[in-house]
């Protein structure tokens, strides 16, 4: 079995926390890990929240403040990131230590995550992203996807989510940490990013498992946990600051006017179809990107200082290029749940094969 202890663990387990119940679940799953010592520290929003077995902390702040504040408390050598609306197997702490120690140029190891909620235990949440010429992540897994074996084997990814995640703290202290000026959505594509950058690989570990309620608005409801502030405006907000900082001259030439675009049409889109309440919180997204245009230069100047590894190294692992029907899926599935994942030019330009 498993065992919590006081002394310097294998693995310290974050747990981010806001408000939502959903966490009992997550930490009892914790409680039930093998092959492994480990520590849980929990950061929350929620200042009247406890729960035995566990350093509680509190943080008013989004995901990447709280992972950051969690890592600092942290013993062990190796950090898993679980967000409160998760449930691991008991093997999922045992698997990301082993491939880490298995493969010493992994820096960041991501899970399987499949949806939570009841009768879609089997479908998949999320297998790993590759980044796509419009600045947009090519997911694996797409939406309502059932796991029939395809996404067996470990392969190399730009970044998942943050949901269920690891990585060693060498590597975390590396890489910079999370940018809590993103405070949710598209922090861990970043530090997962400059991980990259820094010279080590990123990772899908299949046998990593674990489920997410994420989509699943029986268990989360869609008006409480996905508001158009988080979707619209944090979301082009953040794609478009981890393009500025993270891609190369050249390559932010080439794909930067798409992305951008592609925004700016969604924008006009929500507006034109009545719904202006989502199009001016895209627009607010790339307002704040502009006033935030001279920290984000010099992040942009630290990071390709620092890079060890040329964009055309990098694209070889990193990059994919999806058929003409995956933007189409893409645009109708953002359009109908305005959940992240816009492509809007995808199919108005000229999709590679």
């Amino acid at each position: 079995m498993g065992q919590a202890t006081a002394e310097a663990p294998d693995v310290s387990v974050i747990v981010c926390h806001h408000t939502n119940r959903l966490i009992d679940r997550c930490l009892d799953s914790i409680r039930l890990s093998v092959g492994v010592t480990y520590e849980v520290i929990v950061i929350t929003s929620d200042d009247t929240y406890s729960t035995k077995d566990a350093e509680v902390y509190f943080l008013e702040d989004g995901p990447a403040g709280k992972r950051n504040l969690g890592a600092k408390y942290a013993k062990g050598n190796l950090l898993v990131f679980l967000d409160d609306d998760v449930e691991i197997s008991p093997y999922c702490l045992y698997e990301f230590k082993v491939w880490m120690e298995e493969h010493p140029t992994c820096g960041m190891a991501f899970g399987r995550i499949y949806k939570m909620a009841e009768g879609r235990r089997q479908e998949l949440d999320d297998c790993g992203s590759w980044l796509t010429w419009t600045g947009f992540l090519f997911a694996r897994a797409q939406n309502r996807v059932r796991d029939c074996a395809q996404f067996n084997a470990p392969v190399r990814i730009l970044a998942s989510k943050s949901a269920t995640c690891s990585i060693r703290r060498s590597t975390f202290q590396l890489a910079g940490r999370f940018d809590a000026d993103y405070f949710i959505l598209g922090e861990e594509t970043d530090l997962a990013w400059r991980v990259w950058l820094s010279g080590l690989e990123v990772w899908y570990v299949p046998t990593a498992v674990s489920w997410h309620a994420f989509g699943c608005f029986e268990l989360k409801p869609k008006n409480n946990f996905y508001t158009i502030e988080r979707t619209m405006t944090y979301g082009c907000r953040n794609y478009l600051s981890m393009l500025w900082t993270n891609l190369g001259t050249w390559r932010l030439l080439l794909t930067f006017p798409t992305h951008l675009c592609a925004w700016l049409c969604a924008a006009l889109g929500f507006c034109a179809s009545g719904d202006a309440n989502r199009g001016m919180a895209i627009m607010r997204g790339m307002s704040e990107f502009c006033h935030n245009l001279p920290d984000l230069q010099r992040k942009r100047h630290r990071v390709q200082s620092n890079r060890v590894v040329s964009d055309q190294v990098l694209f070889q692992s990193i990059y994919y290029s999806p058929r003409f029907s995956y933007y189409l899926k893409r645009m109708w599935r953002y359009w109908n749940t305005q959940l992240h994942g816009v492509i809007l030019l995808g199919f108005l330009l000229t999709a590679s094969t």
